[in-house]
């Protein structure tokens, strides 16, 4: 008991006098960005992986990450894109042409359908990536 009751103290001490003790606090803060900038990029990249499956054509439209998953939170099922929500597309994509293409291939798109609870799914999913 005597030795971890020296060792505890020793640490403490260690800890309390430790110049660097401000560069610790700064090292974490960088290495805490890093960790969540990797976090929100798997996450968009499921994002993209798993509505790619209902709606494959939009990847190859819009690389951007961010404005993908404010899509995918928009469009949801692309059964419901239609021509009277170009202006909210545009809005988002900032390029109307971009937003006609969007158009065009939800219309012609060769992905599955996504039942209720998955596109519910995907959209909390895009909520967390946009958050």
């Amino acid at each position: 008991k005597a030795q971890l009751g020296l060792g505890h103290s020793y640490s403490r001490a260690k800890v309390k006098f430790n110049v660097n003790r401000q560069d610790n606090m700064i090292i974490q803060s960088i290495c805490l960005l890093d960790q969540l900038d990797k976090d929100v990029n798997t996450c968009a990249m499921r994002v993209k992986e798993w509505y790619s499956w209902h709606f494959p054509e939009l990847q190859k439209i819009v690389s951007d990450s961010f404005i993908f998953a404010r899509l995918v939170q928009f469009i949801k099922a692309r059964s419901t894109l239609t021509d009277d929500k170009l202006d909210a597309l545009t809005e988002i994509t900032m390029d109307e042409d971009l937003s006609k293409q969007i158009l065009d291939a939800a219309k012609a798109s060769m992905g599955m359908d996504c039942s209720d609870i998955d596109m519910l799914n995907l959209s909390q999913f895009a909520d967390r990536v946009v958050a």
